[in-house]
C-alpha cells in the first residue's frame, strides 16, 4: 500500500480532497435543512404549509434559537451572566480562578520539563549511555512524578469545584428571581414564553456551569502553551516557525468555521425536546389517576413515545453531522497541521541556513534525534494548544445554547418582577388573535387603593392575563363582617375576581379596594396544598416553627386548632407534631380540606376566600368553622353550591357566565334561587343582546345604503 501511495501526485491528491469537501458540503446542508428548529420543536408534525406557518411565526416572534451563536448577543448574555457568576475580584469564585490559572501554569511548565526529558532519555538510549538512562528516566522521572499526579488533580479538582461554584450562585440567584413574591405563579400561568421551566432551572444551569468551567480550561490552557513552546520553539527552529504554525491554524479556523454547521443551535433545540419529553412523563404522574380511569395507558405511551423519537430523530441527525464534521476537523487541524510540522523540524537540518545550535547546527546522528526529539514535542504541543482553541470554538457554541436558555430564563424573571409579561392575546380581530404581545401592568390604567377592613371593586374588567373577558365591570362592596357567597357557572368569573385581588392577574382599568399587608386575605381551596415536612408545618404553612412561637402559638395552642376542625386525633394517629408523612396519601379528602381550614384559624386573617374548601366536610363540622371563623372576626367569601352554607352569608354575588352578574343581599326566605343560572336573562345580558340587534340593525342599514 506504502510504494502505491507514494506514487500519488500532487494534482491528485487536491482533487481527491476538493471531491470530499463537495460531498460533506452537500450532506451538511441536506442535514441542517432536516434539523429546522421549528420543525424540530413541533416534531415535525402537521402538513407542509403548517411547518411553513409556524416557521414564519417564529421568524416574527423573534425565536431564540434562531440567533443562538457566538454573537453580539452571545456577548451581552455574558455580561450579565459574569457578575453573577463572579460577583467581585475576592469572591470565592475569583480564588478558585486564580487557582485554576496556576495550576495551568505549572502544567504547561511540566510539560516543557518533560518534553527537555524525554529528549535527554532518547540522547541516552542512542548513544548507549546507561547511567545516564537511569538518571534521567528513573531517578527524576520517579522524582517529578509525584508532581505531575498532584498537579494533574489539582486542575480536575479546580474544575469540578469551580462548576459546583457557578452553579449555587446561579441556582441561588434563579431562586431569589423565580421565587419573589408572586413570579413563580406568573410564569407558570401567565407569561407564555418559557416551558419547562423546572429543567431551566435544574439541568440547563447545570450544564452551563459544567460547560463554563470546562471551557475555560480548554481555552486557558491553548494560550498558556501557546506562549511558552512558541518560545522555545522560536529557539530552536528560528522565530518564523510559530509564526508559521499560528498562522496556518487561523486560516484553518477560518475556513472551519465556515464550514461548521450551528451547533449552538442545535444545543438549544435538543434542550427544548429534552424538556418536552419530561413534561409528558411529569403529566403522566400529575394525573395519573384520571388516566387510569380512562383506560389512557397506551394513548399516553403513543406520545410518550412520539415525544421521545423527536429526540431521537434529532439526536442522531446531529451525530451524523458531528460526525462528518469531525472528518473535516481532523484533516485540517491534525493532518495537514502534521505536513507543516515535518518540513518545520527537518528545514534546519536539510537547509544549513536555518540550523540552529538546538537543531542542525550538528552532523552528529545522536544530537540530531535528541534535537528533533524535543522540538517535535514542542511543536506537536504547540499545535495541540492552538488545535484546541480553534476546535473550541465548536463547544463554545454548545456553551452559546446552553447561556441564551438560561439568559432567557433570567430575562423573563426580570419582567415578570418588573410588571412585564408576554401572552398570546385573544381579541375581536382575527388578525389579531393569536399573536404575542408584551403587557406591562404598571401602565394599564388600573388603580389600587390601601383601606382595612373593607374590599371593594368598582368598574373593574375581569380579564384574563391573554385578554378575554369574562366580566366587562364588576362593582361590588364588602364590608369587614359581611360574608359574601359566590355562586355561577365554571368559568364564569368567581375565581378570577379573587386572582385580580391577589395580584395574581393584571388589573386592566377600574378600581380595587383592599387592606393593607399580602396576608390580609387568604386563600383556601377546594384540593389544599400540603407542603413537604412535619404535621406541624401542615398547620402553620408557610410559617415555620420559630415563627409561630413567636406569634405565642405553641404545640399546646396548636392542638386547640385541630380540635376545632375535628381533627385532634391526627397528633395521636400520626406520631406527634413532629412526624414526617406523604401527607397527600396519609390523609383523606375531608381531612385535607380540614387541614387547610386549621391553617386558616392559626393565620386570622382578616378576609378569607373558601373556594368549595369544604366540600367533603361534613354539615355539622363545615357549621362549626364558619361559626368559629366569624368568631375570630375573619370575614368569608365562600364559593360554593351547599344550600346549608346561606344562612352563614350576607350578599350574594351571582355571575351567569354570559359577561353578566349581580350582586345582592342575600336572601335567606329561599324564594330566590342562588344557582339558578339562566342563560341570556339576566340583566346584563339582557342589555348587550338589545345593544348587539341594535348594531346589527345599523350595519344593515348602512350595507343598503351602500
Amino acid at each position: 500500500m506504502a510504494p502505491v501511495l507514494s506514487t500519488l501526485r500532487p494534482r491528485t491528491v487536491l482533487g481527491v480532497a476538493g471531491l470530499a469537501l463537495t460531498i460533506y458540503v452537500n450532506y451538511a446542508r441536506r442535514t441542517m435543512h432536516n434539523l429546522d428548529p421549528s420543525d424540530a420543536a413541533a416534531g415535525g408534525s402537521g402538513s407542509a404549509a403548517e411547518r411553513k406557518n409556524r416557521a414564519a411565526n417564529g421568524r416574527a416572534s423573534g425565536n431564540s434559537a434562531n440567533r443562538v451563536g457566538v454573537n453580539a448577543r452571545f456577548i451581552a448574555q455574558m455580561k450579565r451572566l459574569l457578575p453573577i457568576l463572579v460577583p467581585s475580584p475576592v469572591s470565592r469564585e475569583a480564588g478558585l480562578l486564580a487557582a485554576l490559572a496556576a495550576v495551568l501554569f505549572a502544567r504547561t511548565w511540566l510539560d516543557v520539563w518533560f518534553s527537555s526529558l524525554n529528549s535527554s532519555v532518547v540522547h541516552s538510549i542512542v548513544s548507549r549511555n546507561k547511567r545516564g538512562f537511569i538518571g534521567k528516566a528513573i531517578i527524576e522521572f520517579g522524582t517529578v512524578m509525584w508532581v505531575l499526579s498532584f498537579v494533574n488533580n489539582s486542575l480536575k479538582l479546580c474544575i469540578s469545584n469551580l462548576s459546583l461554584a457557578f452553579r449555587k450562585r446561579l441556582t441561588r440567584y434563579a431562586h431569589d428571581q423565580y421565587l419573589n413574591g408572586l413570579t413563580f405563579y406568573k410564569a407558570a400561568n401567565i407569561d407564555s414564553r418559557l416551558q419547562n421551566i423546572d429543567q431551566l432551572l435544574t439541568q440547563d444551569i447545570e450544564k452551563l456551569c459544567d460547560s463554563a468551567s470546562t471551557l475555560i480550561g480548554d481555552l486557558a490552557k491553548p494560550v498558556i502553551d501557546i506562549g511558552l513552546f512558541g518560545y522555545k520553539l522560536g529557539q530552536a527552529i528560528g522565530k518564523e516557525s510559530p509564526i508559521f504554525m499560528i498562522s496556518y491554524f487561523l486560516f484553518s479556523g477560518v475556513v472551519l468555521r465556515s464550514l461548521s454547521p450551528p451547533f449552538g443551535k442545535y444545543t438549544a433545540v435538543e434542550q427544548r425536546l429534552e424538556g418536552d419529553y419530561r413534561f409528558t412523563h411529569s403529566r403522566i404522574i400529575a394525573h395519573n389517576e384520571e388516566i387510569a380511569f380512562y383506560g389512557g395507558a397506551d394513548r399516553e405511551k403513543t406520545l410518550v413515545n412520539a415525544s421521545f423519537d423527536r429526540i431521537v430523530r434529532h439526536a442522531s441527525r446531529v451525530i451524523n453531522l458531528k460526525f462528518a464534521n469531525g472528518i473535516i476537523d481532523s484533516v485540517f487541524v491534525k493532518y495537514l497541521a502534521t505536513m507543516l510540522a515535518y518540513y518545520l523540524l527537518a528545514r534546519p537540518v536539510f537547509d544549513p541556513a536555518h540550523a540552529s545550535p538546538l537543531m542542525g547546527g550538528s552532523a552528529d546522528p545522536t544530537k540530531i534525534m535528541e534535537d528533533y526529539s524535543r522540538n517535535s514535542s514542542y511543536l506537536v504541543n504547540l499545535s495541540q494548544a492552538v488545535g484546541r482553541i480553534i476546535l473550541a470554538g465548536r463547544d463554545l457554541t454548545r456553551f452559546a445554547g446552553y447561556t441564551s436558555r438560561v439568559a432567557e430564563l433570567f430575562d423573563v424573571l426580570d419582567d415578570l418582577n418588573n410588571g412585564r409579561y408576554q401572552s398570546t392575546m385573544v381579541s375581536g380581530d382575527e388578525k389579531q388573535t393569536g399573536k404575542s404581545k408584551v403587557i406591562d401592568s404598571k401602565v394599564l390604567g388600573g388603580e389600587v387603593e390601601i383601606q382595612d377592613g373593607v374590599i371593594a371593586f368598582d368598574k373593574v374588567p375581569l380579564m384574563t392575563p391573554n385578554g378575554d373577558v369574562l366580566v366587562k365591570e364588576l362593582s361590588f362592596r364588602i364590608q369587614a363582617g359581611q360574608n359574601t357567597l359566590l355562586t355561577g357557572p365554571n368559568g364564569a368569573g368567581k375565581s378570577s375576581a379573587f386572582r385580580v385581588l391577589c395580584d395574581l392577574w393584571p388589573l386592566f382599568g377600574g378600581k380595587v379596594t383592599k387592606p393593607h399587608g399580602n396576608n390580609s386575605v387568604f386563600f383556601v381551596p377546594q384540593k389544599p396544598y400540603l407542603a413537604l415536612g412535619t404535621l406541624r408545618d401542615q398547620v402553620i404553612y408557610p410559617d415555620t416553627r420559630e415563627q409561630a412561637l413567636a406569634k405565642g402559638l405553641t404545640d399546646e395552642k396548636l392542638l386547640e386548632i385541630l380540635d376545632v376542625v375535628r381533627l385532634k386525633y391526627l397528633v395521636s394517629r400520626e406520631g406527634g407534631w413532629d412526624s414526617v408523612q406523604d401527607w397527600g396519601s396519609a390523609l383523606s379528602g375531608g381531612e385535607k380540606q380540614r387541614v387547610a381550614m386549621a391553617r386558616l384559624f392559626y393565620h386570622r386573617p382578616a378576609f378569607a376566600v373558601l373556594d368549595e374548601s369544604t366540600s367533603a366536610t361534613s354539615m355539622d363540622a363545615e357549621g362549626i368553622m364558619y361559626e368559629h371563623a366569624r368568631e375570630l372576626g375573619i370575614t368569608l367569601f365562600t364559593v360554593s353550591h351547599r344550600t346549608s352554607l346561606f344562612k352563614y352569608h350576607d350578599f350574594l354575588l351571582k355571575f351567569d357566565g354570559e359577561g353578566g352578574y349581580e350582586f345582592t343581599p342575600l336572601d335567606h326566605s329561599g324564594e330566590v334561587n342562588p344557582f339558578a343560572f339562566g342563560h341570556g336573562k339576566s340583566q346584563y345580558a339582557a342589555k348587550e343582546a338589545v345593544r348587539g340587534e341594535d348594531e346589527d340593525e345599523s350595519a344593515a342599514d348602512d350595507e343598503a345604503s351602500a
